[in-house]
């Protein structure tokens, strides 16, 4: 145990280090890190007394979803570090053994602050607990439950190191979407109530407050030994070194030739930008939709809108990184390529604005059915505006601001004041074009089109300007990449 201590130990050090060189906390940045905790925190707190008193009266309905949002939670630390100093199989030199290096890697998951924060919130959940029919058994349910979403994100994120676990847990992705969505839209509130009482927040909430806690318990307990277990394993397979063998893949992108000179950049870009883990937040907004759309027979034209612009939002750290997946090697390559630095950022816009424009197409037949031509060419300018201004504050971000993302991970990293910044700048066109659409439709057309002239020029600008310093700050850009 002295020897993995002292592995965490350095792992500890190393973190806080790159976590200062990175130099992304600063004054400003920790004032709205607090803001924005602090809201979160007393929101949370808020529905702590709301958890009690329902539980005191035998109901788990808020318990329930506060034990969901925890179980989310856990895996925003696990699927989203990137300054951990060395992996497992970095390790493998030394004098450890297979559990030893596992023990390592739960320890290293509790490094970061946001472990902390997510440790500290699940632990609030004993004082509602405290005030159920048995308290004993749910506290242990609640600890069980933790230990289960601890080792469900480490299952996860070890199976995302296989190409077949990456589309069986896609698939499982969207086939839960689809079951939601069927449930809301066929408003089968009791078979849903059925479904959450088997789901393991169901089990911790009945192992407090139904007439067999310890039955409750123990399928709970065991769920979470399948679990750790698999956790185990997984972490196993990722000790094992691998072949690259991507050139002997099938893949789809291989078989389509992009014509141009921003061809080959543009494949490239798409590939990377498909292995972060955000951009599959926008696949259960993209299906519910649709659901929406075939379910409703008087679906509404302004949430088709709101839609078009919250789409943006899982894939903000594409516009905002764009250079954060490429390595320093890969960042020197560019150098090589016949073009300027001003063609080299607006490869990049065309591969964002690529990937929003599948995510488009993918509601786009169902809008052109249900909402009419009109409706759907409005919502073509109005991705075309936010995704101008979405890039032309990306750019900059992109050039001033880069830090390193990880491959099937969540994005971390960056100025938080200028992540919500830049949300609040691209998500303006879209909010104008809701309020014109909603309150002036017949005078909508033309407005949006010189409101799109308006950020076509204000892109222009920050390409131009962002290219200069590109130029100017390469070296720094390719240090923020290792």
């Amino acid at each position: 145990m002295d020897r993995i201590g002292a592995v965490l130990q350095y792992q500890w050090r190393a973190y806080w280090r790159r976590f200062r060189r990175a130099g992304t906390l600063s004054t400003n940045n920790l004032g709205i890190l607090v803001l924005l905790g602090g809201l979160f925190v007393v929101r949370y707190l808020q529905q702590l007394p709301i958890a009690a008193s329902q539980l005191a009266k035998g109901e788990t309905t808020r318990y329930q979803a506060l034990l969901a949002v925890v179980f989310l939670a856990w895996l925003f630390p696990v699927l989203g570090e990137s300054r951990r100093s060395i992996t497992g199989r970095g390790l493998l030199h030394l004098p450890f053994t297979a559990n030893d290096l596992f023990l390592i890697r739960v320890g290293s998951a509790f490094i970061t602050p946001v472990s902390w924060t997510i440790v500290a919130g699940s632990l609030a959940l004993c004082y509602p607990v405290a005030l159920a029919r048995h308290p004993v058994t749910g506290i242990l349910a609640l600890f069980v439950f933790l230990l289960l979403g601890l080792f469900t994100s480490l299952t996860i994120t070890h199976l995302l190191n296989s190409a077949l676990a990456r589309v069986l847990i896609l698939g499982a992705l969207v086939v839960v979407s689809a079951v939601a969505g069927l449930l809301w839209l066929e408003n089968q509130t009791e078979f849903a109530a059925t479904l959450m009482s088997l789901l393991p927040n169901g089990l911790t909430a009945a192992a407090a407050m139904s007439s067999t806690p310890l039955s409750s318990l123990a399928v709970l307990a065991g769920i979470t030994a399948v679990v750790a277990f698999l956790a185990l394993r997984t972490f196993r397979l990722t000790l094992q070194p691998r072949q690259n063998q991507r050139s002997q893949r099938f893949t789809f992108l291989s078989l389509i030739e992009i014509p141009g000179k921003f061809g080959g950049l543009l494949k490239k870009d798409l590939r990377y930008y498909s292995r972060l883990l955000d951009l599959y937040f926008a696949l259960p907004i993209v299906l519910l939709f649709n659901m929406y759309l075939v379910g409703d027979t008087a679906p509404s034209p302004i949430i088709f809108f709101i839609i078009v612009g919250v789409l943006f939002l899982p894939c903000i750290a594409l516009a905002f990184n764009s250079f954060g997946l490429d390595r320093p090697l890969g960042l020197d390559r560019y150098t090589l390529l016949p073009l300027s630095d001003q063609q080299k950022l607006f490869s990049k816009n065309l591969a964002f604005a690529t990937i929003m424009m599948v995510l488009f197409v993918t509601i786009l037949p169902l809008t052109f059915w249900k909402l009419g031509t009109r409706t759907s060419l409005l919502g073509l300018i109005e991705l075309i505006v936010v995704w101008l201004a979405y890039v032309s504050c990306g750019n900059w971000m992109s050039v001033s601001q880069p830090f390193k993302m990880q491959f099937y991970r969540f994005a971390s990293g960056g100025s938080a004041v200028d992540a919500v910044m830049g949300v609040i700048f691209g998500s303006v066109p879209a909010a104008v074009t809701v309020y014109l659409l909603y309150n002036e439709a017949r005078a909508s057309l033309w407005k949006l089109a010189a409101l799109m002239l308006i950020y076509l020029a204000v892109f222009m600008f920050s390409l131009s300007r962002s290219a200069r310093v590109l130029a100017n700050r390469r070296e720094e850009i390719r240090r923020a990449l290792w």
